[in-house]
């Protein structure tokens, strides 16, 4: 997908398509294996397959769920958590503006979804840089590759 033609709202990790398809068979057992990988990794099972296979042709690690992935995981949960707050205070803003009465706690609920959801945002950025420094330094080459190539 064209980084124009990209659905908003949602990170897209490679700004070209992918164009060239590779296909393999599995076994069930192999396929299940594979599946609960994936979901481990936060990846469809095509998405793993390849990007395990890459990731074997660079001669890096595969992808896995790392402890900054379950992180950011949870902090958009928590992220989706405090939008539904703020649905909620938008519904009761509907009610002032029907009625002419805002209810006590509305002013205070505005403040603290606003912050909350600031803070929630600037700790997902954190932990996509450091999920990306993490993602860096995993395909670093080997040590031992590295001295083989200074001898």
């Amino acid at each position: 997908m064209s980084a124009d033609l990209q659905r908003p709202g949602r990170a897209r990790r490679y700004t070209r398509a992918r164009d060239r398809q590779v296909k393999f068979r599995a076994t069930a057992e192999e396929y299940a294996l594979l599946t609960e990988a994936a979901r481990s990794a936060g990846l469809t099972p095509s998405g793993y397959a390849a990007e395990a296979a890459l990731a074997a042709a660079r001669g890096v690690r595969a992808p896995s769920l790392t402890p900054v992935r379950e992180a950011l995981v949870e902090l958009m949960a928590a992220r989706t958590q405090v939008r539904r707050v703020a649905v909620n205070v938008n519904q009761a803003v509907r009610v002032l503006n029907a009625t002419g009465e805002a209810p006590e706690w509305l002013a205070a609920a505005v403040t603290i979804t606003d912050r909350a959801v600031e803070r929630l945002d600037g700790a997902a950025a954190e932990l996509v840089q450091a999920a990306r420094r993490s993602q860096r330094s995993a395909t670093a080459p080997p040590l031992a590759l590295t001295a083989r190539e200074g001898a």
